[in-house]
Parts: C-alpha cells; sequence; structure tokens
C-alpha cells in the first residue's frame, strides 16, 4: 500500500467524459466568458496613476533627467527582478536619462539592497536610486543614502515589516488604497512607473512584463491575465534581440505560458542562482547582435550548470535529512548557495514538511533558504527565533536567512518543539476522468491555453512496467481498459521502488502532449499517487541493507530467510517487501544429513572449538552454526561447557528427528524454498491469502 501525500479534493462530483473536461475547468477557476478571459487586454490594465507616490516619483526621474543626474536601477537577482530592470532601463535610456542598473551580488549580499552596495552608490555619486522588486525593507540602507543626499525611489510588491523606509517616493500596490488590485508581480510595478513616466502604454515591453509575472507565480486573474494576453501576443513578434535569441535556443513547440513557466524563466532565473544576474540583464536590454549572441551562449551554459549544480546539492542534502523532524534543517559547507532555495523546495515536497537548505563560509556564517509545505507561515517560525538570526525576511512561503553557524542547532531544536499536525495538506482536484475516454485534441487545447495547472484523478490504472531515469525520476507505463499511457514522476524515484508491475494505483497529475518523432500521445504528469491494495515488492536480487538504505519501506514488512527462521512471516502489514538470502549457508543446505554429519566430525577432530571457530571454518553465519550446533547437542553428540564444544562418544546411531531444533527447521525449509522458488504472482497470492486469514484470527 502506498498512502498519498495529500487530502485530494475532487471539485467536479461525478468521473467527467471527455466533453465536460474543459467546461469544467473554467468553472473551478470562475472564468464565466473563456473568450473574454483569453481576450482581456489593455482595457483590463489599471490606470498607473492609482497607485500611490506616482506623480511625485515621475517628478524626480524628469527633474533628475533634466539635470542630467546619474540615476541607478536597483533590482534583484531573480527573473521578476532582472525583467523589472530591463523594462524600466529601456524606457529611461530611450528618454536619454544618464541611467545605469545593478544588483546585489547574492554571495556577497544577499537579497535587496544592502550596505555594501549603499557604499558603492555613495561612491559613484549616484542622485536618483530607484528600486525595483526590492527596497520596502531596506529601512537603514535608504536613511544612509537620504543623510549622504541621495533620493531613493521604491518600487516593490514584497511585504514590509512594519515600519516603511524614509523614501523620496514609494509605489506599492498594497500601499495604495485606491490601487484596485494588489497582487501584482515586480515587473508590473516597474512598468506602471514606466508607462506613467513615458505617457504610453509601452506595448513593445508587455512580453517582458508578463514573463516576469508568470515567474513570479502571480495569480493569473484581473490585469495579470491581461498582461499575459498581450505579453504571448507581444513575444511572438518581439523585437527585442535577448528574447529572439532565448525562444530559437528553447525548442519551444509553443509560444505560452507552459512555455515560459518552464522553458524561458528557469534559464533567466539561472543565471541569477550563479551570481550572474548581470548577464541576464544585458540579455534583455541590448542591441548589438554580437554581444546577444555571446550572452546567449553565458546564458544557455549558467543553465546547465545550474542543473547540475542543484543534483550534486540534492544528494547532500538527502544525507542529512532527519525524518523525525517536524521542520526539516541541513547545512553544509558543500552547498552551492544559488541552488539552496531549489533544495529547499525539493526537500519540502519530498518530505511535505518546511525546510531550510544553509550553506557554511569559511568564517562559519551560514545563509539559508526556506520554503513552507502547505500553509505553514515559515515567515512567522523564523520571527520567532529571530533572537538566533543575523537577518532574514521573505514571506509566508519563502523565506531568506543569515545565521551563525554555532546557532542553527538550537534553531533546530526550536523549529522542532513546535507540534507538526498529522493532518495531510490540501490538494484542488479539478476532476475524475477516465483517462482512456480523453482526447489528444482536449489536452491539446488546455495545453494552447496554457491550463498547465489543470489537475485530474486517473482511477484503476494498472503498472505494466517500471524505469527510474537518470537515477532520479520514475516512468511508469499504466493502462486503462487496456490502453497504455506514460506517466512520469519527477524527482520522485521512491515511485520506482515502490511499486511492482500489476499494482493498481490512482494517480492524481496533469496531462500533456508528448511528441515523438511526430507521435502524439497522451501523457501523466505525476503530482501524487495511491496504492491502496496490498503489494508484495520482488526484490529477491537485492539485499536487505540496500533495502533499509531505501529509506522507503518504515511500515512495511521485509521477509528474508533469517526472518522466516525467526518466526516472522507476515500478517497484517500492506506492504511485504521479500529480499535475497542473508543465511550462509541457507537453510536447505544445513538440514540435511551430509552437513550434520560433517559438522560432527569437525567438532570431533577439534578439542574444545567454540562456536565462532565452528563458524570460521565452514564460512556460515554464526546463526547458521548456532542451528548445527544445538540440533548436535539435542541428539546427544555434543556437550557444551564454557562456550568450549566437546564430543560426546556414542555407540549407537542417533536420530535426527529426535532434535527439536531440527524438526522446526525442517519445516521452516519448505517456507524458505517456497519463498524463492515461486513466481511473484503466486507469492503475492500467498501473502494476501495470509493476510486475510490474520485478520480474521
Amino acid at each position: 500500500m502506498i498512502r498519498p501525500k495529500y487530502d485530494w479534493h475532487v471539485l467536479a462530483p461525478s468521473i467527467m467524459d471527455d466533453h465536460g473536461v474543459f467546461k469544467q475547468i473554467l468553472a473551478n477557476r470562475g472564468i464565466d466568458d473563456v473568450d473574454h478571459f483569453f481576450a482581456m487586454g489593455e482595457e483590463s490594465l489599471h490606470d498607473p496613476w492609482l497607485l500611490k507616490g506616482m506623480q511625485k516619483a515621475v517628478n524626480r526621474i524628469k527633474e533628475g533627467i533634466e539635470r542630467k543626474e546619474k540615476i541607478l536601477i536597483f533590482g534583484d537577482y531573480d527573473c521578476d527582478g532582472i525583467s523589472a530592470i530591463s523594462v524600466l532601463y529601456r524606457t529611461l535610456n530611450l528618454f536619454g536619462a544618464n541611467v545605469e542598473f545593478d544588483l546585489p551580488d547574492r554571495f556577497q549580499d544577499g537579497y535587496g539592497l544592502n550596505m555594501r552596495s549603499v557604499g558603492k552608490i555613495i561612491e559613484n555619486e549616484y542622485a536618483l536610486v530607484i528600486t525595483v522588486d526590492n527596497g520596502i525593507t531596506a529601512i537603514d540602507e535608504v536613511l544612509k543614502m537620504k543623510q549622504a543626499g541621495i533620493d531613493t525611489i521604491i518600487t516593490d510588491h514584497h511585504e514590509d515589516k512594519g515600519v516603511l523606509p524614509d523614501a523620496y517616493a514609494i509605489i506599492h500596490a498594497k500601499h495604495s488604497p485606491d490601487y484596485p488590485f494588489k497582487d501584482i508581480a515586480g515587473v508590473m510595478t516597474a512598468y506602471k512607473l514606466a508607462s506613467a513616466f513615458a505617457n504610453d502604454k509601452l506595448t513593445n515591453l508587455y512580453d517582458l512584463v508578463m514573463i516576469g509575472t508568470i515567474a513570479d507565480l502571480m495569480p493569473l486573474i484581473d490585469e495579470n491575465q491581461a498582461m499575459v494576453n498581450l505579453g504571448l501576443k507581444q513575444l511572438r513578434k518581439t523585437e527585442n534581440l535577448g528574447l529572439k535569441k532565448l525562444i530559437a535556443s528553447s525548442n519551444l513547440e509553443m509560444i505560452n505560458e507552459t512555455a515560459i513557466a518552464f522553458k524561458i524563466a528557469p534559464k533567466i532565473n539561472s543565471s541569477g542562482r550563479l551570481g550572474k544576474a548581470h548577464d541576464a540583464v544585458r540579455l534583455l536590454v541590448s542591441e548589438s547582435e554580437a554581444e546577444v549572441d555571446r550572452l546567449i551562449k553565458q546564458i544557455e551554459e549558467n543553465h546547465e550548470s545550474r542543473k547540475e549544480l542543484t543534483g550534486e546539492a540534492l544528494k547532500i542534502c538527502e544525507e542529512m535529512v532527519d525524518q523525525n523532524d517536524s521542520v526539516i534543517v541541513v547545512a553544509s559547507k558543500n552547498l552551492h548557495e544559488g541552488v539552496i532555495g531549489i533544495c529547499a523546495q525539493k526537500l519540502a515536497e519530498k518530505y511535505q514538511r518546511s525546510a531550510i537548505v544553509i550553506t557554511l563560509d569559511e568564517a562559519g556564517i551560514g545563509k539559508g533558504s526556506m520554503r513552507s509545505f502547505a500553509y505553514d507561515n515559515i515567515l512567522e517560525k523564523l520571527q520567532q527565533s529571530k533572537d538566533l538570526l543575523m537577518r532574514f525576511g521573505g514571506h509566508q512561503q519563502a523565506a531568506g536567512l543569515q545565521i551563525e553557524a554555532e546557532n542553527i542547532p538550537i534553531l533546530t531544536q526550536r523549529l522542532n518543539q513546535v507540534s507538526r499536525t498529522d493532518a495531510l495538506p490540501k490538494l484542488n482536484v479539478d476532476m475524475e476522468v477516465a483517462i482512456d475516454t480523453i482526447r489528444i485534441q482536449t489536452v491539446k487545447e488546455l495545453q494552447d491555453l496554457s491550463f498547465f495547472t489543470a489537475t485530474f484523478l486517473l482511477g484503476d490504472l494498472v503498472v505494466e512496467k517500471k524505469q527510474l531515469l537518470q537515477n532520479r525520476h520514475t516512468k511508469l507505463t499504466v493502462s486503462h481498459n487496456g490502453i497504455l499511457f506514460d506517466a512520469l514522476a519527477f524527482n520522485s524515484a521512491e515511485y520506482y521502488y515502490r511499486l511492482q508491475e500489476n499494482d493498481r494505483v490512482n494517480i492524481v497529475g496533469g496531462l500533456n502532449i508528448n511528441n515523438w518523432r511526430n507521435r502524439f500521445e497522451i501523457q501523466i504528469i505525476i503530482k501524487d499517487l495511491e496504492c491502496p491494495h496490498f503489494q508484495l515488492l520482488d526484490y529477491r536480487e537485492t539485499d536487505r541493507k540496500t533495502i533499509d538504505e531505501l529509506g522507503f519501506f518504515d511500515e512495511a514488512l521485509i521477509i528474508d530467510d533469517e526472518t522466516i527462521i525467526k518466526g516472522i512471516t507476515g500478517g497484517h502489514e500492506s506492504t511485504v517487501v521479500i529480499t535475497k538470502k542473508v543465511l550462509v549457508p541457507d537453510v536447505s543446505e544445513i538440514m540435511t544429513k551430509d552437513f550434520i554429519g560433517r559438522s560432527y566430525l569437525y567438532y570431533k577432530k577439534s578439542a574444545n572449538a567454540t562456536l565462532k571457530d565452528f563458524a570460521r571454518n565452514f564460512g556460515v553465519d554464526e546463526a547458521v552454526a548456532r542451528i548445527v550446533t544445538d540440533i548436535l547437542i539435542e541428539v546427544g553428540l555434543l556437550e557444551e561447557s564454557d562456550s568450549c564444544l566437546k564430543i560426546v562418544e556414542v555407540s549407537e546411531k542417533k536420530d535426527l528427528k529426535n532434535s527439536s531444533t531440527y524438526r522446526k527447521y525442517s519445516g521452516l525449509r519448505n517456507d524458505i524454498e517456497r519463498l524463492y522458488s515461486l513466481p511473484t504472482g503466486r507469492l503475492k497470492t500467498y501473502y494476501e491469502k495470509l493476510k486475510e486469514e490474520n485478520h480474521e484470527l
């Protein structure tokens, strides 16, 4: 049995046929008019002048350009921040501003405006600093710049800390009572400033705004959806050289939200994770063909490096996970800082609890990323331990922190004092479908409209085949009513080890179209899985130690010849794992007159031999040596005194059946022979029957 990791809430009351799929998806998302939803455009974009502080900010920028002041745009190194810099830089540059951009060094500075950057800003004599996608928590930094005569305009969308910086102007939707929609990204906020300043819609920048909005996981409703609609149209005809090259190098089958979320945004993000965010900004603002060609090559290399570093770091993290903790905390000097956030997310998903991954420098200072699981408010948890932290920030789902190494055990202890609920987190499922009734055209329509979050319950699937890809992904071939489908679980090797052919499973996941050599097939992307039935997993070619190291079978009964000898044969368990023999030689060999006779002759020739001597001489396990020795003692051929074994001279012939040990293990030999001779299917039937008998007792 495999239990699901989530509490599935199916939003449709019955199994949906193909014709009702699209209608149900729209209903679940509150979309009454699909044509209007995907046609939302400029008329749905809210007036930038409704944002508090906009007039003051625009006036100050115009004043700075007229005075030819040095202006700095200071951003963030993720895709949202990089897009925001690009939007504002392109706009101000177009109007002749003396403008430059900068970002924090994620390895030296961490997130956002910081004192080291402030020192550089003062040294370089900037007169005006505009933050994008950061700044709302930079209280001390903004004050220091103000004292140096530098004005700061903050554009941000993150949570503040209860006190706002003393900036020249702050543009933030959540601090603008008259602005009707609050959930906009950093890039959208920067775009609003650019649009108001230029007194223009700046349609050529829609693609950049759209990319940042999707990358930062903003809710795709209201003006966010309008910008996605506009941005996708713009991207298909973009004149941005960097975006053109990025699209070309990404081998996109179509340009839609899915492609942005899983192909384009990760490549932009990868450069930021490796401390090379400047490359990504230059790519998006450059007008030089030669520079863009050089940068796109660098971006692709950064992306490949990021993937390799993530794989290596995840292995290190996995080795340090304590599954007894209610909040996972791992720390190491061998983790690349640029991928700790990804690792924290993957650990949270796998172990179903919030996770912190910390990288330590030579000075013993740790920089960490924390990701929440389900509805866990991790910012609140960090707030409760702020006395241990050098700095921290973020929101309830994702946060960053800095901590001295000596305080990490204390932080771990405190976090784990908070009780963890055993209730499964809720997972909304759009509907249950019989997958063999779903047409490729229906799934393609969902893909074309970028409903990549659509989630389906696919019941009563039979596992026909399993594969382990790159030692970390599971690929299943499943069938329903005789029709085969591929099902992929990324970064979930456990399903490969925990499932056997012919197991019946229910899967919750997404559907997409796999195009292989112009052959189109529906493919399942697994989000969660359950096997509600009894399982027998055949690992007779795998030793017990390997099974234990896998760590996937905590609730299973693991059986080998030794467990049968100990009287453990299975009963109420919903999963039984059969492993290879561990006794040397096995019971079948020792329960012979030949082996027992040779054992008697050994003791006859070896005066005062011990049990260890016997085991060493025959190359057997001490448990085996004990069995044979007990048989010889019980029939009167051997006696034991002070751990030494001495032969007993007898004249009459001895019957081995007079030994209770011999009778016991002769019977168990049949059980062991059955275990290692029957095919998997018959073994499963045997243990299912045993389970039923035990439940009846």
